[in-house]
Parts: structure tokens; C-alpha cells; sequence
């Protein structure tokens, strides 16, 4: 779905099991409500989409029990229907006293084991699939802008369940499930012994997976984790080219001397913890509008400094451009403006799904589930090679890649491969090598350069066809508006170009397009399937009409000299 811009929305990620997250979230949703006291229309939205243990524990009723009385209490048809009104008793520790912002809590899917979600799953059943999680959480995200619409100040919280990459329902680990959001993240750090190796996995894993981490909150048990994790980051953990996250440390939870914190010592924790979560909650408004900011402004910046290939400029309009916020498998989430999608984008415009039909330029054909493997393995090879140079120079991945190909697609008829870094560069070598084995096979090595000079070589190609824009290329390319001496002034094909037959989809009926001078009948067709079954077309007359002129056309080349 679509997904709107209209509130600071972050996801609250934790480098473990019990190490804070819903009471950070508890400090924040609560400092967000006291900011929005004075902004009339203001919300907080609190969203759990995933919780076990339900309803004893219940993270949603914790925050709900902090931001004191008027919160506004929601349960997905899945939590519902576990729900018998035990809830779990937590201090209200604001009251009555402070007027807080409208503040709405929610449970979407539950179950009763307290327990990993996939486990609670096997022993319950009412499994829940992935696609529907993220149906939900945009769909009650998006009701959230709506609610809110045209006022400052509203924030989103949408808690994971226990740590980066414990499991879904499904199995699959949430970081991998709620990529398609990208959601800027809250990550709470592990303050316990081996937290630090914990907090640094889990802003890694957050990394290679394209999110954004916004700042980093631990609690402080003595051990002074925050100082090295700040420490880490300013080494460079965060990587090249983005603001790296702070870190905010807060004080310690109480000691319990029973199973429930008194409510005095979490009021004092959450007393001390104050400024801290204003500083949480003013970093998230400052990024939230830097972000859209960015977005907003990248259409017309762009058209500034960049040249883009295959693009008329003079032609192009602002709304022409597209804003590319991240990828999810085959498909962008791409920034529109209210300008290009009407009111329902707001002043701060969307992120609407678009389906990326060409694959980047054949590059990218992956689906959302592979797109996570692939970044991994990517990840694995820049940090193990980063960029190595390939003459006489060989590692594992290209030799077993190199054999993969050979014994599949090269079965038959290839023995090595020659890797090249890009698809037109890729056609030039290949035209050199056929060249070069032409000369050494009608024994033209040994001709003088003079004599060699005379011979003309030119290769066959499909008229409308693109093979690159590099020199050699496009002169194996038929004159077009895309090539000529207009785009390229060293321009001179040298190719016998052949007219194909063309295919196309109209009106849901797959028809053939005929070249000039072969007869006969063009067929359509009600599926591709029967489009695309080459087999069953060989052996017609429309394919010995069509041969026939190819052979003509080759003719007619010899006898020019080619």
C-alpha cells in the first residue's frame, strides 16, 4: 500500500529480549502526549503488531497505564479474540493531574504462550501470514495520517517483538518481514554484559537491510556500554555518507522487590528520564521533517545537477522525475507530491508502491523474499574483495560462478567466460572476439596492415535493436532517433540490419506485427503462453516466409562486399 508522510513514524527495534523497548516507547509515546497538549488535533498512535504472552502481558496496556486516563484502547479481530479483560497492571504514573495529546494504543495479532512468535504459533495455531502483518500496519499507519492530518506534531510508534532478528509468525526473521516499510528505527540497546557485541550486531543487520537508524537508547547498568557503542560509531559502524545515530543512555529501572516495580520508583525513573526523552522526542520531529524535506526538494535538485541518460531535458517536467526512497524486490517506493496525487498526499506527499517493469534495465529481477539474500550476499563479497583488479587474477566466487555458467547456459557451446562490468561494454568485447576469430579462421592474421585496412567487416542486427552506448556498440545499431550522427558524431553503422516481426499485448490478445515484404496471415493469440510457444511455430509457413527473407537479406549483403 501507499504510505503516508504526515507524522514522525519510527519502529522501536531491541538489540535483545528485556531490554527496554516498551518502556522507551512508554517514555516516548509519554513526552509526545505532554508536547501535544498544546497542539490541538495532535495524536500519538502506539502500534504492537506482534505480541505473545497476551493479554497478561501486554505492551500496549503498559503504555496506555503511563499516558494516564483518556487513552484510547484498540484491538485487532486477531488480539480480540484472546482478550477477557485480564489486562496487566501497570502504575498509572501520570493521572489525572497533566492533560495530555490524544494518545490510541493497539494489539493486531496475538497469542497466549509467552513465547517467540513462530513457536506460539505451532503450539496455538492462528497463523498469520506476512503480507498480512504489513496490510495491517500500513493500513492502521495511514488511518493514523488521516486522523491527523494538517497538524504538527503527531508521532507513530510501531514495537517489534524482542529483537532485530527474532522470528514473525512465519518464521522469517521481522527485520527481512518489515523491510518494505523502511521505516526510520529506534534501536534500544543491550546495557547488560555482551550488549555491546548485541546493540552493534543489531544495528548492522538494521543496516544491510536498508533502514535508518535514528538514535540509539540503552539503559545505564553500570557497565558503561553506551560509551563504547558511541565509540564504535564515531569509527565509522554507521558507515559512509549518512549523520551517524547519538546515543541516549537513561538511568537504571528500579530494583524490584517483588514481581511488580512500585509505583513510586517508576514514577521517579520515568521523573529522571525526562529530558532525555525530550531530546528523543525533538530529534524525531528534526529527522521526520528533514526526511520529507529531502524528498520534497530532490525532483527540482536533481534537475540542477544531474544528466541523466536517454532523457530530453529541455522536455522534462518536474513531475517527470522520480524520487526513489528504497526498494522492496521487484517494486520502489517512490516519493509523490500532492501536486501528482491530489489532497490524499498531504503537504508532505506519500510513498507509493511502483512496480519497476524493466528490472532497472534487466539488473534487478528479484522478488521481495530473494531481494534481502541477494543484499547479504553482496554485503559478503564488498567486505571480503572489495574491488579486485581481474587480470590474471582469480577468487572462488568468479571461478564457481564461471563453471555454473559454462556447464548451464554455455552448455554446448562455451568453454570460458569473459566478465564484464556493464552490458555495452560486454557487446564491444564480444564484437571484437567473433572479429578476431573471423581473421584467424579465414587466415586474415597474416595480412599486412595495408591490406588488412581494405577488408570491411559488419555484423548483423535487428533494426530498432540497442546493444549499448558505447562507440563500437552503436555502430552495430540501426540509424534511430536514438542513434545518429546527431547524438554521435563518429557515427557509421556498420551492420546489414534485419526488420524482425514484433509483439505485442492489445486489448488482452497477444498479436504478431509483421516486417514489410512477408506475406501471410499475422497470428494472435489469447495467453503469452501460446504467444511464447516457439515450438509450435517453427514449422509453419509464416516461419519459413519469415526465414526465407532473412536469407535473402543475408544474399543480398554478401554480394555487397560484406
Amino acid at each position: 500500500q501507499d504510505l503516508g508522510l504526515r507524522a514522525a513514524t519510527y519502529m522501536i527495534w531491541g538489540a535483545g529480549t528485556d531490554v527496554g523497548k516498551t518502556l522507551v516507547s512508554c517514555g516516548i509515546c509519554n513526552t509526545a502526549s505532554l508536547r501535544n497538549k498544546s497542539t490541538p488535533g495532535s495524536q500519538v498512535l502506539y502500534y504492537k503488531p506482534i505480541q505473545t504472552g497476551f493479554p497478561q502481558d501486554s505492551d500496549a496496556d503498559q503504555v496506555a497505564s503511563v499516558c494516564g486516563a483518556g487513552v484510547v484502547s484498540e484491538l485487532g479481530f486477531h488480539a480480540a479474540e484472546l482478550n477477557n479483560d485480564e489486562v496487566a497492571d501497570f502504575p498509572k504514573l501520570v493521572g489525572g493531574d497533566k492533560p495530555h495529546g490524544t494518545v490510541v494504543t493497539r494489539t493486531e495479532y496475538a497469542w497466549t504462550d509467552p513465547v517467540s512468535p513462530h513457536l506460539a504459533v505451532q503450539l496455538q495455531g492462528r497463523p498469520v501470514s506476512d503480507e498480512e502483518i504489513m496490510k495491517a500496519v500500513s493500513g492502521r499507519l495511514n488511518q493514523f495520517y488521516d486522523e491527523a492530518a494538517g497538524v504538527n506534531g503527531s508521532v507513530a510508534l510501531v514495537e517489534t517483538a524482542g529483537a532485530v532478528l527474532s522470528p514473525a509468525p512465519s518464521g522469517r526473521v521481522q527485520a527481512d518481514v518489515f523491510r518494505e516499510l523502511r521505516l526510520p528505527g529506534i534501536l534500544v540497546g543491550d546495557g547488560r554484559i555482551g550488549g555491546i557485541s548485541n546493540t552493534m550486531c543489531s544495528l548492522e543487520s538494521l543496516l544491510l537491510r536498508g533502514f535508518d537508524v535514528t538514535a540509539i537508547i540503552m539503559l545505564d547498568l553500570g557497565l558503561k556500554n553506551d560509551e563504547a557503542v558511541r565509540a564504535i560509531i564515531e569509527q565509522g559502524a554507521y558507515g559512509l555518507g549518512r549523520e551517524p545515530p547519538p546515543v541516549f543512555v537513561l538511568p537504571p529501572i528500579p530494583k524490584r522487590r517483588s514481581s511488580v516495580i512500585s509505583e513510586s520508583s517508576l514514577k521517579s525513573w520515568f521523573t529522571q528520564s525526562d529530558s532525555k526523552f525530550d531530546k528523543v522526542v525533538k530529534l524525531m520531529h528534526k529527522a521526520h521533517a528533514e526526511r520529507v524535506s529531502r524528498l520534497a526538494g530532490a525532483k527540482e535538485q536533481a534537475r540542477d545537477v544531474l544528466w541523466w541518460p536517454f532523457t530530453q531535458h529541455g522536455n522534462l517536467a518536474p513531475t517527470d522525475v522520480g524520487v526513489i526512497d528504497s526498494r522492496q524486490g521487484e517494486h520502489w517506493s517512490v516519493y509523490k507530491a500532492r501536486d501528482e496525487v491530489g489532497d490524499v498526499a498531504g503537504e508532505t506527499g506519500i510513498l507509493s508502491k511502483q512496480y519497476d517493469g524493466s528490472g532497472s534495465w534487466w539488473t534487478c529481477g528479484v522478488d521481495a523474499r530473494t531481494h534481502p539474500i541477494v543484499a547479504r550476499s553482496v554485503a559478503y563479497a564488498a567486505g571480503r574483495y572489495a574491488h579486485v583488479l581481474f587480470p590474471q587474477q582469480v577468487h572462488s566466487p568468479a571461478l564457481e560462478l564461471a563453471r555454473r555458467l559454462v556447464a548451464g547456459a554455455g552448455a554446448g557451446w562455451a568453454s570460458r567466460v569473459f566478465y564484464s562490468d556493464n552490458g555495452s561494454t560486454a557487446v564491444e568485447v564480444a564484437i571484437k572476439m567473433a572479429f578476431r576469430k573471423y581473421m584467424k579462421d579465414h587466415g586474415l592474421l597474416s595480412l599486412a596492415d595495408a591490406d588488412l585496412d581494405k577488408e570491411k567487416f559488419v555484423v548483423m542486427a535487428l533494426e530498432g535493436s540497442y546493444h549499448g552506448d558505447t562507440l563500437g556498440v552503436m555502430n552495430a545499431q540501426s540509424p534511430s532517433v536514438f542513434t545518429g550522427p546527431r547524438q554521435f558524431a563518429w557515427y557509421k553503422p556498420m551492420g546489414h540490419f534485419i526488420d524482425p516481426p514484433t509483439l505485442s499485448l492489445s486489448d488482452g490478445r497477444w498479436s504478431v506485427e509483421l516486417p514489410e515484404g512477408v506475406g501471410g496471415e499475422a497470428p494472435s493469440w489469447e495467453s503469452r503462453s501460446e504467444a511464447l510457444d516457439m515450438q509450435a511455430r517453427l514449422s509453419t509457413p509464416l516461419a519459413e516466409a519469415y526465414a526465407e527473407q532473412a536469407r535473402g537479406q543475408l544474399k543480398a549483403a554478401g554480394a555487397s562486399g560484406g
